[in-house]
């Protein structure tokens, strides 16, 4: 994950939740009833908003040291890794559930991270990820409240093709308008 982003949540990882508080979407729930009893990953999981919803088992993965800090009230179990190498074994995932995290790699580097995620995912095993719609990439998202991480946004074709490529099969991306000015892609695959 980008150096520069991950500073920024070390360094505001209390202002971050403090603005975003808990998780009411359900998106987390969704991602459970995909993957059934099995365990499941929170990738880029954060202050643990969705940890919860996902249901046991589960364990939270971040690249934050803050972040985690944060998540430990969950009480659920917690790693601090890359998205870009994930520190499970092969097909020993249920689910991986992934809200707005992906969108702090470079391009380039998510076919890599999305392969590994593949590897580690049971066969059937279920993903629901999130990422912002659009073409933009670089440290000033318009808009964003914690100017100066990395984001890189993409077009539903873009990531169902890189979904695709990556090994899932059963691809549906949806936009999902979340203001007057952005839209959100869901997205939801099986290895």
């Amino acid at each position: 994950m980008d150096a520069a982003t991950v500073d920024i949540y070390e360094r505001r990882a209390g202002e971050w939740i403090a603005r975003r508080g808990e998780a009411t979407d359900g998106i987390g729930r969704r991602l459970r009833e995909l993957a059934g009893a099995g365990p499941v990953v929170d990738l880029g999981c954060g202050a643990g908003r969705y940890l919860g919803e996902l249901g046991v088992p589960v364990v939270g993965l971040d690249a934050s040291a803050a972040m985690l800090d944060l998540a430990r009230r969950s009480g659920m179990p917690l790693v601090r890794a890359d998205l870009t190498n994930l520190p499970f074994g092969d097909r020993s995932l249920a689910g991986a559930f992934a809200r707005h995290s992906y969108l702090h790699l470079p391009k380039p580097q998510l076919a890599h991270a999305l392969g590994d995620l593949c590897r580690a995912l049971c066969d059937g095993g279920a993903l629901l990820m999130t990422l912002i719609e659009g073409s933009y990439e670089g440290h000033h998202l318009p808009a964003d409240d914690f100017d100066g991480r990395f984001f890189a946004c993409y077009r539903p074709a873009e990531l169902r093709q890189a979904l695709a490529r990556a090994g899932f099969a059963e691809v549906a991306v949806e936009e999902r308008p979340t203001g007057p000015s952005r839209t959100d892609l869901l997205a939801i695959a099986r290895r």
